[in-house]
């Protein structure tokens, strides 16, 4: 009789943790670190399982997918992600062969980084394939269109533009012919790069040189 009792009050307190006068059974929580409404495909994330109330017991933890199943389980998995890591993700833990509820399942968005675009922008109104004349101001900027709401680090080629902090902006003032040439971009975020825009070329002439 004793040895009942104690095996069912075990099984109540895995169960359920105590709130008041309030029964409120244990589930898990699934988190992911760092957080991002988007992730990009070669970004690192940590998928993590929480059981409030449970730290100090030894859990043995079931994963939704089941690719993250692979003995021994555990309570956080690093991905470096793909496309295919896309999905809903959930977790429950067991302790003495009893289990908790699962978890609300939480959905990781992941996709190819997006493409930047390196614009340029003259002082004047127009612009005629790529020419401005010499002494006139001209803004390269770069554009990761589907990435507006993420912190960005630029890598510029030419280099010339690559000297700390890296923007993704330059204004050249007073331009000579030295400012000409092919212009591209990428951005990283966290330690993933997105590729290579395509290149825009700016050429700077004297302004009595004719376009042809």
């Amino acid at each position: 009789m004793g040895h009942s009792l104690l095996c069912m009050m075990g099984f109540f307190l895995l169960s359920t943790v105590i709130c008041g006068n309030a029964e409120v059974p244990i589930k898990p929580t699934v988190t992911v670190e760092p957080f991002w409404t988007q992730i990009y495909s070669g970004e690192t994330v940590t998928v993590r399982c929480e059981i409030q109330g449970g730290e100090a017991a030894q859990w043995t933890y079931e994963w939704s997918p089941d690719k993250l199943n692979t003995p021994p389980t555990s309570s956080e998995h690093k991905i470096t992600v793909t496309e295919s890591d896309s999905g809903e993700y959930s977790c429950l833990g067991g302790r003495n062969s009893t289990w908790t509820e699962w978890s609300d399942v939480i959905t990781l968005r992941v996709t190819a980084p997006p493409e930047p675009t390196v614009t340029l922008q003259p002082s004047r109104t127009q612009i005629y394939s790529g020419v401005i004349y010499r002494g006139e101001t001209v803004n390269v900027r770069c554009e990761i269109h589907g990435g507006e709401g993420a912190h960005w680090t630029y890598e510029w080629s030419p280099d010339k533009l690559n000297t700390p902090p890296t923007s993704r902006e330059y204004t050249i003032s007073s331009a000579t012919e030295s400012d000409g040439g092919r212009y591209s971009c990428r951005g990283k975020r966290d330690l993933s790069w997105t590729e290579w825009s395509d290149s825009i070329t700016l050429t700077v002439l004297c302004k009595w040189d004719s376009l042809i």
